[in-house]
């Protein structure tokens, strides 16, 4: 059993405690939801039960968490390790050999294990986690849901009895993200360990979950079982927000909160719409044409072509390792094609120096440290701008500026991702690129994001890969989908959505003539 008591922890230079006080019981076994607001705590919730606070992180500590009777302020993390497995937000950057195998027998080899014991474990794990046949490939090669596999792999390989992981789906395609949570759940029912996940997309986790704990300003206000927490508790209200079938019920009132598709189709019926004008740019901006690429090992692009329009939201969809980044840093100028061109304006992008680049396309990556380096985010965002007043206004847009004296390390991750967004745009180019831009967001980041981008879009272009669909729908024009090296279909918003199976929401998987919550009409 987890027991918290009374645990509270502030970092360095912190005016608040980003954990206050907490007390809690997990039992052996238990799927545990953890939610919050950006900064809740949640990230510092799962430190302090690895032991990385306070072996790692100093700060002011107070209280106490055992973990079978063992407390982490006193035990080592190689103590807690064979109790506790970790899987962090960036996979990537857990991975540390260069094969697969190597990379789930170095934790027992640094524990001095046996060699037929270390190749016993690593079959048995390999088989429940579904990665046999990828253990002798190159770390550096995987896909990203082979790479949160083999994370959550080398987190098994000690035996722990509690699985704690942080927003383990944040960058991958539907179908990957599943795979990934199907895999949590058999481990915690074939084998009864407990999962502690952290993750804003609840559409895909509330249902899966025995407790959902609630975390806002660093207090637990809440603990029990999801469909009571979501009835009881406003979480859009708190930041948290609802998976969209839940939200629809609580606004038709309906006495029955369904969680699921499956509960959706039998509560949520015949619904009236009245679907949101959107608008579709005509305004020819520029062209992507014939793109072929390859790396070293893989070819990428096979002929991929894409129309730009000014006052355009455009969405990319697509598997992991489609291209989709790749066509990206192409477009911006950062990778040359092998074959084929991309026109901006009337100009070739790969013919111009990188100062009138950037004023034509400009992105933002997935890793939102990229765009960070000053000693503050505020300094980050006004790097090279001349006008103070289009920062301070960009940051008050974004939620940002009560941070702007913080460095990058001081912010939550989705504040982090937000400081990002406004790094790029404050440069207003012409075509706005952003790149899984939702990854670490919660519901009301997500929130400010779409309404920024919405506005940014009026007069210029945004271009947005994501693999949050309910974003993809609630702002963009146009979707276009890449597979097999080129775009394969692209249509308006809604059209695409409703002849869609995975690449749509939630709500249109129950009703087809709905995508988001505003396009509901509610009954009088």
């Amino acid at each position: 059993m987890i027991k918290i008591e009374n645990f509270s922890f502030r970092y360095p230079g912190e005016k608040r405690n980003a954990l206050d006080n907490a007390t809690l019981k997990i039992h052996p076994g238990e799927f545990v939801l953890i939610l919050g607001d950006s900064g809740s705590g949640k990230t510092t919730l799962l430190r302090s039960l690895n032991g990385l606070i306070p072996h790692f992180y100093s700060g002011e500590l107070h209280g106490n968490i055992k973990i079978d009777s063992v407390n982490t302020r006193f035990a080592g993390t190689q103590a807690l390790s064979k109790l506790v497995g970790s899987v962090f937000q960036d996979p990537e950057n857990q991975i540390i050999m260069q094969r697969v195998d190597n990379e789930l027998a170095f934790p027992l080899e640094n524990r001095g294990f046996e060699r037929t014991d270390i190749i016993f474990r690593i079959e048995e794990v390999a088989a429940l986690i579904g990665i046999e046949n990828i253990l002798s490939k190159n770390t550096a090669k995987l896909s990203g849901g082979e790479l949160q596999k083999v994370a959550i792999a080398a987190a098994l390989i000690s035996y722990p009895k509690y699985l704690l992981l942080d927003e383990p789906t944040s960058q991958l395609d539907p179908n990957s993200a599943e795979e990934i949570l199907s895999v949590l759940e058999r481990i915690n029912d074939e084998l009864g360990i407990g999962i502690l996940l952290v993750e804003h997309r609840m559409d895909r986790t509330m249902h899966r979950a025995d407790k959902v704990i609630i975390l806002n300003s660093g207090k637990i206000v809440a603990a029990g079982e999801p469909r009571i927490i979501a009835g009881e508790y406003d979480l859009d209200k708190m930041g948290i927000g609802y998976p969209q079938i839940t939200r629809v019920a609580k606004i038709l009132k309906l006495p029955y909160l369904p969680l699921t598709v499956k509960e959706g189709k039998k509560y949520i019926t015949s619904p009236k719409t009245h679907h949101q004008d959107r608008k579709i740019s005509k305004k020819f901006i520029g062209y992507a044409k014939n793109l072929h690429f390859s790396y070293p090992s893989q070819r990428v692009l096979r002929g991929a072509n894409l129309e730009l329009n000014e006052g355009e939201i455009l969405g990319i969809v697509g598997n992991n390792g489609s291209g989709k980044t790749t066509m990206a840093k192409i477009l911006t100028g950062l990778l040359k094609p092998e074959k084929g061109k991309v026109i901006i304006t009337g100009k070739n992008i790969h013919a111009l120096g990188e100062e009138a680049r950037g004023k034509l396309v400009g992105m933002v990556f997935q890793n939102p440290r990229v765009h960070l380096f000053q000693e503050s985010i505020y300094e980050d965002i006004s790097f090279g701008i001349e006008s103070t007043d289009t920062v301070e206004k960009i940051m008050k847009e974004m939620g940002l500026w009560e941070f702007r004296d913080k460095s990058a390390e001081e912010l939550s991750g989705g504040e982090r991702m937000l400081a990002a967004v406004a790094a790029i745009a404050v440069k207003k180019p012409r075509i706005l690129i952003l790149d899984e831009p939702t990854r670490g967001l919660s519901y009301r980041f997500r929130k400010i994001l779409a309404e920024f981008l919405k506005n940014y879009g009026e007069n210029r272009t945004v271009l947005i890969i994501s693999h949050d669909m309910e974003l993809i729908a609630r702002i963009c024009d146009r979707i276009a989908m890449l597979a097999m090296g080129r775009i394969i279909r692209e249509a308006p918003a809604i059209e695409f959505m409703q002849n869609a199976l995975l690449f749509t929401t939630q709500l249109n998987k129950v009703s087809r003539n709905i995508l988001v919550e505003e396009d509901l009409k509610v009954r009088d």
